[in-house]
């Protein structure tokens, strides 16, 4: 699995947005092991990191 870098912008956009997007696809090893790594009760998007981010726009 080869890494790839995401500008910024594109991952903010994809935390910030109150709406689903069909056309944006994650590599489903990605997301399963993103999601394995995780804390046992944490939220996807993280609350707290959204607030953060919103502040910044």
């Amino acid at each position: 699995m080869n890494s790839t870098e995401v500008p910024g912008d594109q991952y903010r956009d994809l935390f910030l947005s109150q709406h689903t997007h069909p056309f944006i696809m994650v590599n489903q090893e990605v997301w399963e092991l993103t999601i394995s790594r995780l804390p046992k009760d944490y939220f996807i998007p993280d609350y707290r990191i959204i607030n953060m981010m919103m502040n910044m726009v």
